[in-house]
């Protein structure tokens, strides 16, 4: 019972609020701000531009997270569009006020053409694709040749294809999503977190050859911080070496 109720919790979110648009120069939008100077740092040869967000449990903030980056990568007039393939739980169309149709599903279906597919946010400076049609074949959708081909087609037409996925301690699609990227970025909930679950959901991951770029704190308290390194404001930080101070523990 305990441990439904840990899968089953999550945060209750603003999600069309994005502090990097409503407040640029405040501690959280600097954080986001040095989130993206390390992205860029490590796609200097342009080798990661399909990038898969992910996380340990719900209520990461992982879906807040992508969505400021993409409104930073935006903003410096590059050509970004996020991808919903958290087909269960879709949360990309809260950030930008539409409806979840005309999506990932829905094209796959042949119900819609790409131009139909893709949309644009002039307040954000970002291309969205949304989930689209609610189905129960999930891991048939996420292993579809057809949603390969699109990835391909992204990656060709934008500087960075961000793609939202579910936790990975929740359900599989994850991993399968994994295959489709050039690295994942791991989402970390500081305060709602255990280091066992954290050092599980890597382990996963590692497990299936899953390329880890970095690792993004959100809800991280400073002040009473032993988790980071170094953090980034008041809300957010990163650490790309946790997984290495993870695997230290374990041994």
């Amino acid at each position: 019972m305990r441990r439904r109720k840990l899968f089953q919790k999550e945060r209750i979110a603003e999600y069309d609020h994005l502090v990097t648009y409503e407040s640029p120069m405040s501690y959280t939008a600097e954080a986001f701000q040095k989130a993206l100077v390390n992205l860029e740092y490590i796609n200097v040869d342009g080798n990661f531009k399909v990038v898969q967000f992910t996380s340990t449990l719900a209520g990461a903030g992982k879906t807040t997270f992508i969505s400021n980056v993409a409104h930073l990568i935006g903003k410096k007039g590059k050509k970004v569009v996020i991808v919903d393939l958290d087909l269960r739980k879709p949360k990309i169309n809260r950030i930008f006020r539409s409806p979840n149709e005309n999506g990932v599903t829905d094209y796959l279906t042949g119900k819609i053409d790409y131009k139909t597919l893709i949309n644009y946010s002039e307040k954000f400076s970002v291309h969205y694709i949304v989930a689209g049609e609610r189905t129960t074949a999930v891991v048939n959708v996420l292993e579809a040749q057809k949603l390969k081909d699109l990835i391909a087609r992204l990656r060709t037409e934008f500087d960075y294809v961000l793609l939202d996925s579910p936790p990975t301690m929740a359900v599989s699609d994850a991993l399968y999503i994994s295959r489709l990227a050039d690295g994942v970025l791991f989402i970390v909930a500081q305060n709602e977190t255990k280091r066992t679950v954290i050092n599980e959901a890597i382990q996963t991951l590692k497990q299936n050859k899953v390329n880890i770029i970095g690792i993004a704190f959100t809800q991280v308290d400073v002040k009473n911080s032993d988790l980071l390194s170094y953090t980034y404001g008041y809300g957010y930080g990163y650490n790309s070496s946790l997984q290495d101070d993870l695997d230290k523990e374990k041994s």
